[in-house]
């Protein structure tokens, strides 16, 4: 199935898990983790208004290095990369170094 690039599929729940490689805050209220598992790359697309929850816990607890789990849509950005967009991040473990 190819998705074109600005689009995620509303119809389909994704789940994912990886290690947080990469954390950029694009504004307040629009977060971007690249996850890495298994040498493959996926971003996160995270926006205040489609997240389910606290989005202030996503800056104040999640750091590079830490393992979680990610519910939400799949799709492609309008710079075409494949994203997710999750309407829940869970903390599995945390990096102590």
């Amino acid at each position: 199935m190819k998705i074109e690039k600005g689009t995620f599929l509303e119809n389909k729940e994704v789940s994912v898990t990886g290690r947080i490689y990469n954390i950029r805050d694009q504004s307040a209220k629009l977060k971007f983790f690249d996850i890495h598992e298994d040498g493959e790359k996926i971003q996160v697309f995270a926006t205040a208004s489609e997240y389910k929850g606290d989005f202030d816990f996503l800056s104040k607890t999640l750091r590079r290095g830490d393992i979680v789990g990610i519910q939400g849509y799949a799709g492609r950005t309008k710079t075409g990369e494949l994203s997710i967009r999750p309407s829940k991040i869970e903390p599995l473990s945390y990096c102590l170094h």
